[in-house]
C-alpha cells in the first residue's frame, strides 16, 4: 500500500464521522474560525544570537536581536493575557535556547485549537543591513505561490476533518487572504503607534518560519538594529513597551472580528 493511502482512508472517514468527533464539517474557511490561540515566536535564540550592532552612545552598547525579540514577545504575551484571557497564548520559546526553524512552524501546526477555533503565528524580529541607513518597520508574510500540503502522513486527527473537506488549492487560497488581513491589521497599528518611522509595508517573502506556516502568520520586523536611532529605542523600556502594546494591538484588530 502507498504511503498517501492511509491518509485518504483517513479524510473519508473523517468527513462521515466529523459531526459525532470534531463538530460538523463545512465548507467555511477553517481559517476565519474564531480564534482560541495566539502562537508568539521570538526570533532566535541560543547559539544563534540574530543580527548583531554596538554603539556608542553614553556608553558602549552591544546588541542582539534574540533578546530584544524575547523582551517583546514576553511582554506581549503579558498584554494579551491580560486583555483577552479566554485566549491561549503560546511562546515558541521563553527562554534563551534555540529553535530550529521547522520546530517553531510545529508548535502552530501541531496544536489543537479545538472545536470551531484557529490559531494565528507571530514571529517578532529586528532587521539588520550592511548600511546604516535603512530603518523603519515591515509585516512579512509567507509568498503566496509556496503551497503548502495540509494532509500528510504526520497529520493529527484533528486536522483531517478541518482540512478534508477543500483542495489543497483552495485551502492555500484561503490562507494568503487572511495572511494579508493579518498583515495589513498589524501594519496598520505600527504605523498609528509609531508614525515617526518609516513604513516598508507588508511584503511578501521567502522565509521558511512563514512558508511553512499551516496558520495565519505574519512575521514582525520592529526596526533596524544596524540604525543608530533604531537601535537606540530598542534599549529604551518606553519603547519596548510601546512595541509590545503595538504588536498585541495588531494581533487582537485582526482577531476580534472573528
Amino acid at each position: 500500500m502507498s504511503g498517501r493511502a492511509p491518509v485518504i482512508a483517513l479524510c473519508m472517514v473523517a468527513i462521515l464521522v466529523g459531526s459525532s468527533l470534531y463538530g460538523t464539517v463545512s465548507k467555511v474557511s477553517p481559517f476565519s474560525l474564531p480564534i482560541g490561540t495566539v502562537v508568539l515566536d521570538a526570533g532566535h535564540g541560543g547559539h544563534d544570537p540574530g543580527a548583531t550592532a554596538s554603539w556608542q552612545w553614553d556608553e558602549p552598547v552591544y546588541l542582539q536581536e534574540k533578546a530584544i525579540t524575547l523582551d517583546l514577545v514576553r511582554r506581549t504575551s503579558d498584554i494579551l493575557r491580560t486583555a483577552r484571557a479566554d485566549i491561549d497564548v503560546v511562546l515558541t520559546r521563553d527562554s534563551d535556547t534555540y529553535m530550529a526553524l521547522q520546530d517553531r512552524a510545529d508548535v502552530a501546526a501541531k496544536l489543537n485549537p479545538g472545536v470551531g477555533k484557529s490559531i494565528v503565528f507571530v514571529s517578532v524580529h529586528a532587521n539588520s543591513s550592511p548600511s546604516e541607513e535603512p530603518s523603519g518597520f515591515e509585516v512579512l508574510v509567507k509568498q503566496t505561490d509556496k503551497r503548502l500540503r495540509f494532509l500528510d502522513a504526520q497529520v493529527p486527527d484533528w486536522a483531517i476533518a478541518r482540512f478534508a473537506n477543500q483542495t489543497a488549492s483552495e485551502l492555500n487560497r484561503l490562507l494568503n487572504r487572511e495572511n494579508l488581513l493579518f498583515a495589513t491589521a498589524m501594519r496598520e497599528q505600527m504605523a498609528k503607534s509609531f508614525p515617526q518611522a518609516r513604513d516598508r509595508g507588508v511584503k511578501e517573502q521567502d522565509v521558511w518560519v512563514l512558508n511553512a506556516s499551516k496558520v495565519p502568520s505574519v512575521l514582525v520586523e520592529v526596526g533596524f538594529i544596524s540604525n543608530s536611532d533604531d537601535a537606540y529605542l530598542m534599549t529604551q523600556q518606553t519603547w519596548l513597551d510601546r512595541m509590545a502594546n503595538t504588536l498585541a494591538a495588531g494581533i487582537l484588530a485582526y482577531i476580534n472580528p472573528y
